[in-house]
């Protein structure tokens, strides 16, 4: 079968592999539909984050084609489901605390995110599910195949909301209107924000903030002074919770130009660069700065049924294409700073 495969920064190709072998302890999926995830993107723009010799994709849905005989519960053949790819290993200090984000395999042994064959990711025909007891839900029957590969987006959106110290009628601001920023206004409206500011330079990304619930959209582009436009909204006092989602470190670096005294900024961006803060400003108004990354076993169960919901996820979607056109079409389209795109689905077929 077909896989894609990232063999460095700027080499994605795909590769010819053997159909998957299940254990006895394992469920084999055949994959519909799988996201482009922007970590992906950023991975195939300079391969830090994801280790060369990845085969990738993570976010994605599925039917069961096999089942091993060990494997519990009440999966059958055909089950239609989604799958949380990340690694638990249910010994380490993240999982005996409940925080299955930062187990300390979670991406070292991922589906799609290690390298390796043996974590073969989703931009595949068929994919190998160890422990499926912890990484597979059933999906349910009104959530289309579609729907179903933005379940680990939607978790990762609902993630930094959650854990952050965000409460109804707060404030808020998310800079990168991306498809987790766009996730998080749609969560934080869901939730009773009092004032949700974003910020993007897309224009289909402008549009869609609005339409997931943001107050006001800034392109900081045409903006001289954003800070003081913030402040007027804000009555002054800035805003309770900052979510960084831009991939920028010259935004996170002005971040915090828009916090309130002791407001609190969400880093969810993944930024590889060393950025300068003054510590003094951020004791003497008692700022927070929390990183977060993935989400909690119990978010992707919560994101399925936000999604039964209808929150507008769907409106993501703005292209499906097939695997053998994923560069052409997915990651070069991605990496052109003008393009028009929000989430693109690849199918296998």
């Amino acid at each position: 079968m077909k896989a894609a495969l990232l063999k460095g920064s700027n080499q994605v190709i795909i590769d010819d592999i053997p159909v998957p072998k299940i254990s006895d302890d394992e469920v084999l999926l055949e994959i519909k539909y799988c996201g482009i995830c922007g970590s992906d993107v950023c991975s195939v723009r300079d391969a830090t984050l994801l280790p060369p010799g990845t085969y990738m994709g993570h976010e994605f849905s599925g039917v069961i084609a096999e089942i091993g005989k060990n494997v519990g519960g009440t999966w059958k053949v055909g089950d239609r489901v989604t799958c949380n790819p990340l690694y638990m290993c249910g010994e380490c200090w993240g999982c005996k605390h409940g925080r299955y984000s930062i187990c300390q395999y979670a991406a070292a042994k991922g589906i799609g995110t290690a390298s390796g064959i043996e974590y073969q990711g989703a931009f595949a025909k068929y994919v190998r599910v160890p422990i499926p007891g912890k990484r597979l839900h059933h999906l349910p029957d009104e959530l289309s195949f579609e729907e179903g590969a933005l379940v680990e987006a939607c978790a990762t959106s609902l993630h930094p909301v959650r854990v952050s110290a965000f409460r109804p009628r707060d404030s808020a601001m998310v800079l990168g209107a991306g498809p987790i920023g766009l996730g998080v206004i749609a969560h934080l409206k869901s939730a009773g924000a009092g004032l949700i500011i974003a910020t993007e330079v897309n224009g289909k990304r402008i549009e869609l903030a609005e339409k997931f619930g943001a107050d006001y959209v800034f392109n900081p582009q045409e903006f001289s002074d954003l800070k003081a436009k913030v402040l007027e909204l804000t009555n002054g006092e800035g805003i309770d919770v900052v979510f960084m989602h831009a991939p920028v470190s010259t935004v996170f670096e002005h971040a915090s130009d828009f916090l309130r005294i002791g407001g609190q900024i969400i880093l969810h961006g993944i930024i590889t660069e060393k950025v300068p803060i003054l510590p003094i400003d951020w004791a003497m108004n008692e700022w927070q700065l929390q990183g977060l990354m993935g989400y909690y076993a119990d978010e992707f169960p919560m994101a399925i049924e936000y999604l039964r919901k209808k929150l507008p996820y769907k409106e993501m979607i703005t292209s499906k294409i097939k695997l053998g056109d994923i560069v052409n079409e997915g990651f070069d389209r991605l990496l052109t700073p003008d393009h028009s795109e929000v989430k693109i689905l690849v199918s296998p077929e």
